[in-house]
């Protein structure tokens, strides 16, 4: 269902919009799933906007270790072949889940920002699919990419997300991210329309951040599913965020483990 000239987008671009890869019965878990983590969050979960603005910009990690229905979506859903095909791998194995859910009227936007800097692992073959479930444009928090950013071959030091939180990355040796928005027409910068369904596929090296949702009655739910391919190494340096569960791997290792899984080619 991917056609050729989506995989030649997501190599020049960084990011591809994929209609259509989930139908109604996935729409329908996941929705139920994300129901149940915003009634009783898990121990990662957090509210964004927490001190920024009014609202709630609701977020959680890791669901997989606890839900099924995340944990099915992570593992047996068309995503893990849509991460391997569009990354060019013969592999793939399942890094982290991360839910993003921007109720209305939340006027915090999500920074702009690349992904790898925060994470332990190194190599190009790392992407992420980005499922939405509700429908979606600029009014209630689209995501923005700048397109070609994931060539810049430059690592961004990573962005706080919330207020107060600034700290975290004072002492980080990386480039601070240019300001995006100020000079907006420097950028090729791409968004999508999307409904519930369609999926973003988009490299962890690109520069992309959204606004906020101001949008009365319309939320915003995404689920992001993050894969690496054959080329990535587990690398814990300095400067990533804990995972709350260590891996059983060396530096430097393939990134296949319990708590990695090899989602793709299926057994």
């Amino acid at each position: 269902m991917i056609r050729e000239n989506d995989v030649v987008a997501y190599e020049r671009d960084g990011v591809v919009c994929l209609r259509g890869q989930f139908d109604e019965g996935w729409i329908a878990r996941l929705r139920a799933a994300i129901e149940r983590d915003l009634a009783a969050p898990g121990p990662n979960a957090t509210n964004f906007a927490e001190g920024s603005s009014a609202g709630k910009f609701f977020g959680d990690m890791f669901m997989w270790r606890h839900d099924p229905e995340f944990r099915a979506a992570a593992l047996e859903s068309p995503a893990p072949a849509i991460a391997a095909k569009l990354m060019g791998s013969g592999s793939a194995d399942f890094f982290y889940d991360q839910l993003f859910v921007k109720e209305p009227g939340t006027a915090h936007p999500t920074p702009w920002h690349q992904d790898q800097p925060y994470w332990p692992v190194k190599g190009w073959q790392i992407t992420s699919v980005w499922i939405a479930l509700d429908p979606i444009d600029r009014s209630n928090g689209a995501v923005e990419f700048v397109a070609g950013s994931h060539r810049f071959g430059v690592s961004y030091r990573p962005t706080p997300f919330r207020k107060g939180h600034e700290i975290k990355f004072t002492d980080s040796a990386l480039s601070q991210i240019p300001d995006i928005d100020a000079e907006r027409g420097k950028y090729d910068i791409k968004w999508w329309k999307m409904e519930p369904g369609d999926c973003l596929v988009f490299h962890a090296m690109i520069v992309h951040g959204a606004p906020g949702n101001l949008t009365p009655g319309a939320r915003r739910r995404g689920l992001s599913l993050r894969y690496t391919g054959d080329d990535a190494r587990y690398d814990p340096r300095p400067g990533t965020f804990q995972f709350p569960h260590t891996p059983d791997l060396v530096a430097g290792a393939p990134m296949t483990c319990d708590l990695f899984p090899r989602v793709w080619p299926t057994a």
